[in-house]
């Protein structure tokens, strides 16, 4: 199956999160594009199922990827598209399950009409700069390994 993994990354966090689940996905056979927002917010009209990711800011997704939900996943094309949404987010913050991007993007997804694949992956920085807390590539390895098998299992 075709996919993309759009992501943005402020300090390179984020993009070694989107990368381990970029890896993932690949590890499960599935065909996938690993989007910077920020540089290219173009992807293949072939694309099947989306996973997006974003830093944290203020509770909040970063703008990039705030531009590419609102100009890029438009229209009855991604209705009912898998998805998938993973963000950074200080490690306090994620810990009490506090406000993050993950779950922004999760919500505007499905207010689009897309179909979740699974709960929002949060994956923790030690500070604002980061770095990513040590198992948190690992884990994001894992969650798109998860998201290739049921992607496997839903087109079987």
């Amino acid at each position: 199956m075709q996919g993309a993994v759009v992501y943005h990354s402020k300090y390179g966090n984020n993009k070694k999160v989107a990368e381990a689940i970029f890896q993932g996905l690949k590890d499960t056979g599935h065909k996938v594009e690993l989007v910077d927002a920020k540089e290219s917010s173009d992807i293949g009209e072939d694309v099947a199922f989306l996973v997006v990711g974003s830093p944290t800011r203020a509770g909040k997704m970063s703008s990039p990827i705030k531009k590419f939900l609102k100009n890029k996943v438009t229209g009855s094309r991604w209705e009912g598209t898998p998805f998938a949404a993973f963000g950074t987010c200080l490690e306090a913050t994620c810990e009490k399950g506090g406000s993050s991007s993950a779950k922004k993007i999760k919500e505007a997804l499905e207010e689009k009409g897309l179909s979740p694949m699974a709960e929002a992956f949060e994956a923790s920085v030690t500070g604002f700069k980061g770095p990513l807390v040590a198992e948190c590539e690992d884990r994001a390895i894992e969650f798109g390994r998860e998201l290739g098998a049921s992607l496997r299992e839903t087109s079987e």
